[in-house]
């Protein structure tokens, strides 16, 4: 939630906590009780939403780790091939070239190497076992593909969500400061011989400034001859 969002849901807590302590200036299908009915709806439906956002965050974080355990398991898979085609060299020219590891690739290219990998494995599968590779290492290094190819999509899903809970927070606050400002206009007439009311419903429905950068300091006529 933005800052700026975060000052309007403490203005929409503190006007509902207002409307709670003066419940007699707000009867049941008044102008004012139908929008502060909004605006408390508003308020359950931003938290709602926040701890959907934190839920989100939590997700990617997991997500992305989560990625990065499976792109290090296809590594430790991709390794003890490519080390092993080296040592093959020698009885089989050329044969590092085909499984030489890629090193600072991306993910997706990572992955490619590995998919190219496994269509061309099969011809070689007996040499490597030779060479002391396990019986199931082919069948190893699918998994760990299919397990790091899986991972790319959670942390897309996850960033999506983010980016559907933070457009709810903008229409939810949007819908609760048109609400906010209906009910301070019949407000302002409501306690306009009420001066004691009027200043504490000013200050609950009071949505804080962000606060302004300190300016530079201006150059004195001394600080120029300086110069």
């Amino acid at each position: 939630m933005k800052d700026s969002e975060r000052r309007r849901l403490e203005a929409f807590e503190r006007v509902k906590q207002f409307s709670l302590d003066n419940a007699a200036d707000f009867p049941n299908l008044s102008i004012q009780k139908i929008n502060m009915d909004k605006i408390i709806a508003e308020v359950t439906l931003l938290d709602d939403i926040g701890v959907d956002q934190s839920a989100s965050d939590a997700a990617a974080g997991a997500a992305f780790e989560s990625k990065g355990t499976a792109r290090e398991n296809l590594v430790e898979e991709m390794e003890p091939i490519a080390r092993t085609a080296r040592m093959m060299e020698y009885e089989f020219d050329g044969i590092t070239e085909l499984f030489s590891f890629p090193k600072n690739k991306t993910d997706v290219d990572m992955l490619n190497t590995a998919r190219a990998w496994l269509l061309i494995l099969p011809t070689h599968e007996g040499d490597f076992i030779n060479y002391g590779l396990a019986n199931d290492f082919i069948d190893r290094l699918s998994d760990a593909a299919n397990a790091f190819e899986a991972s790319f999509t959670a942390p897309v899903t996850a960033i999506d969500n983010r980016v559907a809970a933070t457009a709810e927070i903008g229409e939810s606050v949007r819908r609760g400061m048109i609400a906010l400002r209906i009910c301070d206009a019949v407000m302002q007439n409501l306690y306009a011989n009420n001066p004691g009311k009027r200043a504490a419903w000013n200050s609950a429905s009071h949505v804080e400034r962000a606060p302004q950068k300190a300016k530079p300091p201006t150059p004195t006529p001394d600080d120029d001859n300086d110069a």
